[in-house]
């Protein structure tokens, strides 16, 4: 039994039900290895900051191993005791003192001879 014609529009043609199913399909596909690419790049992101965080790790426990020797080898007692062993130094007493122009009189610098001669 056919319907009634009831005006202009016909509907759509088997074809352009078709051609509209088809382009669904290929946007379904689309998505679908748009969204396999992102969640790959993710895990290889995800990935990369759990290798990094790991070796931010191992040199952060590597600069506290650094300290820990930089303040034992500038430890006053170490180097006191260094001292004693190998240099015997003393602290300087009020008398080793001098002044510039002393040290300017006990070593005279070589310009201020080659300008007195006038060479």
């Amino acid at each position: 039994m056919r319907l009634p014609y009831v005006g202009s529009y016909v509907g759509p043609t088997r074809a352009s039900r078709r051609m509209s199913w088809f382009l669904l399909f290929l946007a379904g596909v689309a998505l679908t290895v748009t969204l396999y690419f992102v969640k790959t790049h993710a895990q290889s992101a995800k990935r990369d900051v759990r290798i990094l965080t790991r070796a931010i790790a191992a040199e952060d426990a590597a600069i506290r191993v650094l300290r820990a020797e930089l303040a034992y080898l500038e430890s006053p007692t170490r180097l006191s005791e260094l001292n004693e062993q190998h240099l015997s130094l003393t602290p300087i007493r009020p008398d080793q003192e001098r002044a510039v122009s002393a040290i300017e009189q006990m070593f005279p610098l070589a310009d201020a001879q080659i300008s007195e001669d006038g060479q």
